[in-house]
């Protein structure tokens, strides 16, 4: 079965280097390697993370859709 996607979107696109980002990852590795973190510390830190990642993907996939729709004539 052949992709649609266009060959730009096969390729991974990095995370930015984003302080916020950065900060977000440490918080829930020191609470990873910490033996006194609540599971609903670790929890919270882990979902606020994932949740920067998803919406600066969504955010990514938004800017793709909008350089497309003025070449789709």
């Amino acid at each position: 079965m052949e992709s649609r996607l266009h060959p730009a979107l096969h390729r991974p696109a990095p995370y930015p280097a984003d302080e916020a980002f950065e900060n977000l990852r440490q918080r829930v590795h020191v609470l990873l390697d910490s033996g006194e973190t609540s599971r609903w510390e670790l929890l919270r830190a882990e979902w606020r993370y994932d949740v920067a990642l998803l919406t600066n993907d969504f955010r990514l996939w938004m800017q793709h859709l909008d350089r497309g729709f003025d070449t789709a004539k």
